[in-house]
């Protein structure tokens, strides 16, 4: 856009920060592309490589959020590829065209009890890259059909109802 005649991002690595009170980590400011030890990148890392790198991008987002206890899950890929495919366990769920911040998204993925293998797949150039990660489905512990975005919030806020 040629409006547009610069960006940048906040910070590249989570980073010490006496007072910070948020998520598991007391004393870090965990809103950086990449986790306080330079180890991990997180999905947001990966969004901004498939907007803004020619580099082939293909990633499955939310995977550290690996033990899932609904059924039907949405599945998304940041990805600069033309079409991503999508499978479980081996099988084909569908291929879908990135949207125009490089998203591909599968709303509603069926996983089964247990280990389940989530592969994203595209060609660029004639070469294949593929991006794969496991989810657990565990029973949701006596809160059957609630969703994990209502199981872990505080009952004392009522604006999420």
């Amino acid at each position: 856009r040629p409006e547009v005649w610069g960006s940048f991002v906040w910070n590249m690595f989570d980073f010490g920060s006496a007072s910070c009170f948020e998520g598991e980590s007391p004393g870090i400011n965990d809103k950086g592309l990449v986790t306080y030890d330079r180890k991990t990148p997180k999905d947001a890392y990966f969004f901004y490589k498939a907007n803004w790198s020619p580099q082939p991008t293909v990633y499955i987002t939310s995977r550290r959020f690996a033990e899932r206890t609904e059924k039907t899950v949405p599945v998304k890929v940041y990805s600069n590829a033309p079409a991503v495919k999508l499978a479980v366990n081996g099988k084909a769920v569908g291929s879908v065209k990135p949207d125009e911040l490089k998203r591909a998204v599968w709303p509603e993925v069926t996983l089964k009890p247990g280990v389940n293998t989530i592969t994203a797949t595209a060609s660029v150039g004639g070469k294949t890259y593929t991006d794969s990660c496991k989810w657990t489905l565990k029973p949701s512990g006596g809160e059957e059909g609630k969703k994990d975005s209502e199981r872990y919030q505080d009952p004392s806020i009522n604006k999420y109802k």
